[in-house]
C-alpha cells in the first residue's frame, strides 16, 4: 500500500520489562551492558555484592566493566581496596583497575587512586604508558600526584587537565622559561608577572631574564613595563641581565624609550663595562639617547673619540683632544 513505518526501541523500558514481565535478570544484566541502558542499576549492584561474597573477584571487575557508569564509583573502589590479596595472586585493587584498563579509559577518581600505589611502588613509566595511550583521566589531583616523582610527566597532566597556574609552575621548575609567555598567551591566562619576575631574580637571574625577554615580546605587545622591570633587575645590582633585557625591548629603537636608551648605555659606563657601552654605539642600534650626558660620560671614562662624536659645543671637542694627548 505505500506506506512507510518507522520502527524504535524504547531504550529506558527495555530492561525493566525484561525484568518485570520476562523475569530473567541476568539478560537483563547483559542487555543493559551490551546497549548502554538504564534500569539495571539495582541488579548490578545485587550482582556484584554476590559475586564479591563468593570471592568471584575477576568475575565482579568484569561486571562493574559492563555497567557503564552504574558502578564505576569511589564505593565500588573502596571494596576491592578492601578485599585481602589471595597467596601470590595480585590485589584485587589492581586486578579491578587491569579489567577497567582493558575494556577502555578509567574515570577521574579511578586514575589518582591507581596512581597512588604505582608512584607509591616506583613505577613512574607506568604511569607514562597509560597516559600515552589515554587511558587516565587527567586532573589537578593527579598532576600533583606525579608531581613529585617527575616533573615532565605532571606538565603533561596538567596541560590536558587545563590547570594553567599548574603548568606554569612546571615550566619554572624545568626552566623552560621561554614557553611561559606563548602557554599563557595561547590559553589566555591572566597571571602577575612581575611578582614572578621577582621571585626569579633572587635565585635565577638568568631565568628572570630569559621570562622577561619573552614578557616583552608578547604577540600583542609588552606584558610587563620596560623601565619597572630594568629598575628591578637594576635593584639587584644584574647590571649585565639589565643589559641584555634592555637591548632586547629597545631592539626598535622608538624615540619614546630615549630615557631608557640613555639609562642602557649610563648603566655601562658608570658600572665598569665602558666596553659594553662603546659597542652599542657602535653598532648605531639606539640613536635616540641623550648624547651630551652620554658624551660627558664617555669623557670620564677616557673614550675620547667616542666623546668628542657626541659633543656639539666647540669648546667641549677642543677640551677632548687636549685631554686625550696628556
Amino acid at each position: 500500500s505505500g506506506r512507510v513505518f518507522r520502527i524504535q526501541l524504547n531504550g529506558p523500558a527495555l530492561v525493566p520489562y525484561i525484568t518485570s514481565t520476562l523475569r530473567d535478570n541476568d539478560l537483563a544484566i547483559k542487555i543493559a551492558g551490551r546497549l548502554g541502558l538504564p534500569g539495571a542499576e539495582n541488579l548490578y549492584a545485587a550482582e556484584f555484592e554476590r559475586l564479591i561474597s563468593v570471592g568471584q573477584v575477576q568475575e565482579a571487575a568484569r561486571l562493574v566493566a559492563a555497567s557503564g557508569s552504574a558502578l564505576r564509583t569511589p564505593a565500588t573502589i573502596a571494596r576491592f581496596q578492601q578485599i585481602p590479596a589471595e597467596p601470590g595472586a595480585p590485589q584485587p585493587v589492581f586486578q579491578y583497575f587491569s579489567t577497567l584498563l582493558e575494556s577502555g579509559k578509567l574515570n577521574e577518581q579511578e586514575s589518582i587512586e591507581l596512581a597512588k600505589p604505582v608512584l607509591q611502588q616506583g613505577r613512574p613509566q607506568l604511569m607514562e604508558k597509560w597516559l600515552k595511550d589515554d587511558k587516565l583521566t587527567c586532573s589537578e589531583q593527579l598532576g600533583d600526584l606525579i608531581m613529585p616523582s617527575d616533573t615532565g610527566m605532571a606538565l603533561s597532566v596538567y596541560l590536558r587537565a587545563e590547570c594553567h597556574a599548574k603548568a606554569v609552575n612546571c615550566f619554572v621548575q624545568r626552566g623552560e622559561y621561554d614557553k611561559i609567555v606563548p602557554y599563557t598567551t595561547s590559553v589566555g591566562f591572566k597571571m602577575d608577572y612581575s611578582s614572578m619576575l621577582s621571585q626569579l631574580l633572587f635565585n635565577n637571574p638568568q631565568g628572570a631574564l630569559d621570562l622577561a625577554k619573552g614578557l616583552v615580546n608578547a604577540e600583542g605587545g609588552p606584558l610587563i613595563d620596560i623601565q619597572a622591570t630594568a629598575e628591578a633587575f637594576l635593584s639587584s645590582n644584574r647590571v649585565q641581565e639589565t643589559t641584555a633585557f634592555l637591548l632586547e625591548a629597545l631592539k626598535d629603537n622608538k624615540p619614546e624609550h630615549a630615557y631608557l636608551q640613555t639609562k642602557l648605555l649610563e648603566i655601562n659606563l658608570i658600572g665598569g663595562a665602558p666596553q659594553v657601552a662603546d659597542a652599542i654605539m657602535q653598532n648605531g642600534i639606539l640613536t635616540h639617547y641623550d648624547r651630551p650626558h652620554i658624551g660627558k660620560l664617555c669623557e670620564r671614562a677616557g673614550m675620547w673619540q667616542r666623546a668628542a662624536e657626541h659633543y656639539t659645543d666647540i669648546g667641549d671637542i677642543k677640551r677632548v683632544f687636549k685631554n686625550s694627548h696628556q
